[in-house]
């Protein structure tokens, strides 16, 4: 357990963007990170993969059974290049047997495929390609159909001369729908841009306006922004020019998911994102003229790859989890040798004598679940009550293993004895 270090590290970190983020309003969570595998790993996804009732963990070449974590093979993947070939997992029944499958995306052989859940009978995984357009570096399930399940499939295809596209179930099939003829960027994600109702889709870019069908065919209208992006130096450092020559060579902002929702209770949708391959977490506000103004939330580490929004704290409101990705790019990344950590942030409105351009009416605090060891945030990290004891675990993999962090705050106060 590493909760002593953590409120040392809590102190240390903050004094590094002091400017940027509150003292801590609600207390801080302790968390009991493990090891559950040394292996190498970029993705991970927690689901009951034998119908037994409990969540296990897929992650690599294998699932690991709750609530031991007992290895099984899964399937076998390339090592190409520094990476394990294989960069998100979704879990999903696509057969409708009433088992999940799994959804698999690889970079370097450009393979979208699904794994059939062999069920009671045990053996391998068979495989079923999807689409082979391009290399995917993340991808989703989200609603784009507003239905309100998140049952459509969308990745980021790594290229931009690779369409972009989403894609359907219907009756056990995979259809795709082309939306665009070329991809834009590192980064997507969906919300309701222009408040017509229906979910678009946004990329680093821009963002793809949904038709009233969108099952029609034709290019959906591309609106570029580029949200008000501007490089964001790493804390304590100036923004020199080779770092920000840097960046416009990689193309402008390399955003992780961008989960979008209205932060400063405006009523007006914000971004919410981190930089994937630079330094930096930052909102973008709407304002009221459809412009878009950065907020930087944390600029002292790097590699903001994976997130989630979750309710940490139980107080009603999601927070931001996320962390750091070890070694994204095999030490090509700025920061890539930094201490890796694990974070989730929370954040609240200011009162109106408090508020101001600066911090867009709004108050930001980090909260440390692990830093200076092994875990960090990996391509994905799953927040959920992995261990049902009513509150929300934090589950990531990459480079440096697969790991768990156990959420001990009901454990703590069912031991605490009553007077």
């Amino acid at each position: 357990m590493r909760t002593a270090l953590q409120s040392l590290l809590s102190v240390a970190i903050a004094g590094c963007a002091a400017a940027l983020l509150a003292a801590s309003r609600s207390p801080d969570i302790a968390f009991h990170v493990s090891m559950i595998d040394p292996g190498y790993g970029e993705t991970v996804a927690v689901t009951d993969v034998n119908r037994d009732g409990k969540p296990d963990i897929i992650s690599g070449e294998s699932w690991y059974e709750a609530p031991r974590w007992t290895k099984h093979p899964l399937r076998q993947i390339d090592y190409l290049n520094g990476y394990i070939d294989n960069f998100s997992d979704l879990p999903m029944d696509v057969d409708g047997d009433g088992w999940t499958d799994v959804l698999q995306f690889s970079y370097f052989a450009h393979d979208i495929v699904w794994l059939k859940n062999p069920g009671k009978a045990g053996g391998p995984w068979k495989q079923t390609q999807i689409d082979d357009s391009g290399p995917t570096e993340f991808a989703f399930l989200v609603d784009l159909n507003n239905d309100g399940k998140a049952n459509e499939l969308l990745p980021e295809f790594d290229r931009p001369n690779v369409p972009a596209a989403w894609f359907e179930l219907v009756h056990g099939k995979w259809i795709k729908h082309v939306v665009s003829k070329i991809s834009y960027g590192h980064g997507i994600g969906v919300g309701d841009v222009n408040g017509d109702g229906r979910n678009d889709i946004l990329t680093p870019k821009g963002w793809l306006e949904a038709p009233a069908d969108i099952h029609a065919e034709g290019d959906w209208v591309f609106h570029a922004t580029d949200w008000g992006w501007k490089y964001i130096p790493p804390a304590g450092t100036p923004a020199d020019q080779a770092r920000l020559s840097a960046a416009a060579a990689r193309g402008g902002a390399q955003f992780g998911y961008m989960h979008f929702l209205d932060i400063n209770g405006d009523g007006r949708k914000d971004l919410l994102t981190g930089m994937a391959h630079d330094y930096g977490v930052a909102w973008y506000e709407q304002t009221a003229d459809g412009k878009w103004i950065q907020h930087v939330i944390d600029s002292s580490w790097s590699q903001a790859h994976a997130s989630q929004l979750v309710d940490m704290n139980g107080d009603g409101q999601p927070d931001f989890v996320t962390g750091k990705r070890y070694f994204a790019h095999n030490g090509g990344d700025p920061g890539e040798r930094d201490p890796i950590g694990l974070y989730w942030y929370e954040w609240r409105k200011l009162p109106a004598d408090k508020a101001n351009p600066a911090n867009g009416g709004v108050e930001w605090t980090r909260h440390i679940v692990d830093y200076g060891g092994r875990m960090g945030g990996g391509v994905q990290t799953v927040s959920t009550d992995i261990d049902g004891d009513g509150d929300i675990d934090i589950v990531s993999a990459g480079k440096s293993g697969l790991f768990l962090a156990e959420n001990l705050t009901k454990s703590q106060k069912a031991a605490t004895p009553k007077h």
